[in-house]
């Protein structure tokens, strides 16, 4: 499979651990979500590519929608 940025098949995946946060200083007690996803990384330009998982989806999900109902609300 050809890397998107470059026509390199110089690709390996790698195990990862990825903490995502959420953006603005209003998100700076909203708890980080944690994915340990399969990366694979072009080896020669350097694209990093990987999915997330349901579970994870629905965190990231389920927590912008309640900073959305706490705008409303104010």
């Amino acid at each position: 499979m050809f890397s998107r940025c470059c026509p390199s098949v110089n690709q390996e995946e790698f195990l990862a651990e990825v903490n995502i946060h959420f953006p603005g200083k209003e998100s700076l007690t909203k708890p980080a979500v944690w994915v340990f996803p399969r990366v694979k990384v072009c080896l020669n330009c350097g694209l990093a590519q990987f999915s997330l998982g349901d579970p994870e989806l629905t965190q990231l999900r389920d927590s912008d929608s309640h900073a959305e109902a706490e705008a409303m609300a104010a």
